[in-house]
């Protein structure tokens, strides 16, 4: 452009010279370099950040397409390049696994809504069976006391009888004395009878009364046997009542330590799974309705849908292939063509006056001739170079050689712009200006620039 200028300023300065209007000295002869110096200092340097100019390229989203299941491909309708509205279907997975599972999890959602009352149920139990333990318990203690009590008259009854004992030991020890003094008195008068001392009535009275002695001492010696008897059997018993309380004891002991802890951690358990809820609905009613929820959407994910109005593009699926949800792997690409976006490259220097709502033209290789008018929509406010990619590489610091990247400026086409942009191919390319409020004598000089370019399209790949 300072070159066009410039021939122009010589051809009005030869136009003057040859008219005589000026005389051709030094001056005007040197005046060429003085006026690029001056359209390079006062308007081509103010031009390059007060109307700055790039590339533009023409961007549009390309989704790949993922399914969200896995399974052989039975169907695909859609072609390459053919223009689909959003939810169109794009290829169809064999839907019968995915509903060989939902049966499945209708079966289990009616399964969850019996076991509920059965939960309920086996809590009753439970609670029932706690009852019944302290029910028990309540009675081991009775049983318990019962037994102390049987203690206590058994130990009564020894000692009863070893008292009776002593009393019968007693009578049979002074029984036996009396019968041996009644023997030697009957021995003594039995020898008097031998000498006719005394009369045989004397001795036969004698002998009766060793007789009833004799009979006595029989009787209180049974009777003392006896009363051993008894005091071995009540010695018995007494062993017998202290074993069965030891026995209750332990028996009362093991269920308040092990047996009635247990019923009631299971009555809790029990409890806690027959009311555990999420929200108003019991947990595993709710667990598998979300599994129903889900074979739901794996069998209605079988259908693969365009997720925007676009088109697919490098369409090589085909049926029995299959295809898997890998995020790696793409089996279709579709082309977004609601998203086609206009960026042009702005130098680092250009970018301080540059904002939000300036106008712009652009003019496309796709359509040349033309200039469009176009408003600064978006400033994106990081560059390639200045992104952190995660990675376990320490990044790498800046060096002394880099070269300043552009930033990207996203323009929006007039409404009044007789193109669609949607239509605009994805990878088109343009040339751009913006034009801030700053260095506003320069704007005509860049508009001009612009109509240049757009003619130039036709001729210039």
């Amino acid at each position: 452009m300072i070159v066009f200028l410039t021939l122009i300023y010589v051809l009005i300065l030869s136009l003057l010279v040859k008219f005589k209007v000026l005389q051709l000295n030094l001056f005007w002869k040197l005046s060429p370099i003085l006026w690029m110096l001056i359209l390079f200092i006062f308007l081509f340097v103010p031009l390059q950040w007060g109307a700055p100019a790039g590339n533009v390229r023409v961007y549009q989203t390309v989704v790949e397409v993922i399914p969200n299941v896995a399974g052989e491909v039975i169907e695909v309708p859609v072609q390459g390049m053919q223009p689909l509205k959003k939810d169109d279907v794009l290829f169809r997975i064999d839907p019968e696994p995915y509903q060989f599972q939902l049966d499945a999890a209708r079966s289990a959602l009616e399964d969850a809504k019996q076991k509920v009352e059965q939960l309920k149920a086996a809590a009753d139990s439970a609670d029932a069976a706690v009852e019944k333990t302290l029910q028990g318990i309540d009675l081991m203690k009775a049983e318990e006391q019962n037994a102390l009590a049987n203690i206590v008259a058994a130990e009564a009854t020894v000692e009863e009888a070893l008292a009776k004992k002593k009393r019968a030991n007693s009578l049979v020890a002074d029984l036996k004395f009396q019968v041996e003094t009644a023997e030697r008195e009957l021995s003594r008068l039995q020898g008097l009878q031998a000498n006719n001392a005394i009369s045989a009535s004397q001795v036969d009275k004698a002998q009766i009364q060793v007789t009833g002695l004799q009979s006595q001492l029989a009787t209180a010696t049974i009777d003392a046997e006896a009363i051993e008897q008894t005091i071995t059997k009540s010695r018995a018993n007494l062993d017998v009542a202290k074993t069965n309380a030891h026995v209750l004891e332990l028996r009362l002991k093991q269920q308040l330590q092990a047996e009635l802890p247990r019923v009631k951690f299971n009555a809790k358990q029990a409890r806690l799974a027959a009311e555990s809820r999420i929200g108003d609905k019991p947990t595993i009613v709710a667990s598998a309705e979300a599994a129903l929820k889900t074979a739901e959407y794996n069998l209605a994910e079988t259908t693969v849908r365009a997720p925007a109005n676009g088109y697919a593009i490098g369409v090589t699926l085909r049926p029995g292939q299959r295809v898997a949800n890998l995020p790696l792997r793409a089996w279709m690409t579709f082309v977004n063509d609601e998203k086609t976006e206009i960026a042009v490259g702005v130098k680092q220097y250009a970018m301080r006056y540059v904002e939000v709502g300036q106008p712009a033209e652009v003019t496309f290789k796709f359509y040349p001739g033309k200039v469009f008018r176009a408003t600064v929509d978006r400033i994106a406010s990081v560059n390639a170079q200045g992104q952190l990619v995660a990675s376990g590489n320490v990044p790498t610091a800046p060096g002394t050689s880099q070269m300043a990247a552009e930033f990207g400026v996203i323009l929006k086409l007039e409404d009044d712009s007789d193109i669609d942009v949607s239509r605009l191919p994805g990878g088109a390319i343009a040339k751009a200006a913006i034009y801030t409020d700053k260095a506003k004598v320069a704007h005509i000089i860049r508009k001009v620039m612009i109509r240049m370019q757009a003619w130039q399209n036709y001729v210039i790949p």
